[in-house]
């Protein structure tokens, strides 16, 4: 199964950058990943629907379903044994995203009660969906 991750807006944090690099790196020993940015502005919505159209839409709100590590590994695993060939989640910038886009999400996730800056966000969201994956192989990283 192929995962996505797609934000919207320029990574301006080094850190988040050398983060947003090594999950990555990291989760592309499971699955495909792509991950990318949204130029932020107009039309930035269109290009995050055209960038997750052919896949399982999970669109990060705070709002959404706030799941523990374990039930978001079962999601995932679920989504894979159903034979869903990708799954896509919408990062959205410092204003997250429209109540029309949010419609569009075959998933709301909140990550926290926390607020939590976008950039960071991401960082969490991909150690997040690595951990899952170490968890459905049973890898110690998760101990």
């Amino acid at each position: 199964m192929q995962v996505r991750v797609f934000w919207i807006g320029k990574t301006r944090l080094p850190g988040v950058a050398d983060l947003t690099q090594e999950y990555t790196r990291r989760l592309g020993r499971y699955c495909e990943v792509k991950t990318g940015e949204i130029r932020a502005g107009k039309g930035e919505e269109a290009g995050m629907l055209a960038r997750s159209a052919d896949s399982h839409r999970v669109v990060l709100d705070p709002s959404g379903q706030s799941w523990g590590s374990e039930v978001f590994a079962a999601f995932l695993k679920d989504l894979r044994d159903r034979g869903r060939r990708a799954v896509t989640f919408c990062v959205g910038g410092a204003d997250g995203f429209s109540p029309g886009f949010r419609d569009k999400a075959d998933l709301l996730l909140s990550l926290s009660p926390l607020t939590l800056p976008h950039e960071l966000a991401r960082v969490v969201l991909l150690e997040q969906i690595y951990r899952a994956w170490t968890l459905l192989a049973h890898h110690p990283y998760p101990r």
